[in-house]
């Protein structure tokens, strides 16, 4: 084999090695988990297939949430940081006051405690595992009109796999409606 032959081999090899890479990384999607979780401070009602977590519209109280971020694999991932809101800061609905993670394995099923959650750092989710969130929100003083909410679908997720970083909106797998049924003016 010419000299020349076996660089463009090499060439086409590493070109073959990064596409296949960036393809592994690139497609890697986390999904929400099957498990979700809320204190006495909401209620929950399902119609059809979908769930509905709903807690009253008061300005300024703190509200707890939990949801279970899976990550169907094939590969580990790192996940580095969530949100509820994508954008500008000052675009937020939701201000969060605290994240926190209650660690699980393929040894331990995925509950949610919120006495021994930590708080979010990176943490390595295995393929095939869930990894339960607690998400403290603050519910903002905005005008409502009677009967009408907020709603929050999925989590912003910064993860990284394989060594790519990535961010993608993860569905809850509920609904978590914030309501005013008399309306609210601030003042």
């Amino acid at each position: 084999m010419t000299r020349r032959r076996r660089l463009l081999v090499a060439a086409t090899l590493a070109v073959a090695l990064c596409a296949g890479y960036l393809s592994a990384t690139i497609g890697h999607r986390l999904d929400h988990g099957g498990s979700w979780w809320h204190g006495t401070d909401a209620q929950s009602r399902t119609e059809g297939p979908r769930t509905e977590l709903r807690f009253a519209f008061i300005p300024g109280t703190e509200v707890t949430f939990g949801a279970s971020i899976r990550n169907p694999g094939p590969w580990p991932v790192t996940i580095t940081g969530v949100t509820v809101n994508d954008g500008p800061a000052d675009q937020h609905v939701f201000k969060i006051l605290r994240l926190a993670v209650n660690h699980a394995d393929k040894a331990t099923a995925v509950v949610f405690d919120p006495a021994a959650a930590e708080p979010l750092r990176s943490v390595r989710v295995a393929a095939g595992e869930e990894l339960p969130v607690f998400v403290t929100i603050m519910i903002p003083d905005v005008e409502m009109a009677p009967g009408s909410g907020l709603f929050l679908d999925d989590l912003a997720v910064d993860y990284e796999v394989l060594g790519l970083p990535r961010h993608q909106r993860v569905p809850m797998g509920f609904r978590l409606s914030v309501h005013s049924a008399n309306g609210y003016v601030p003042g």
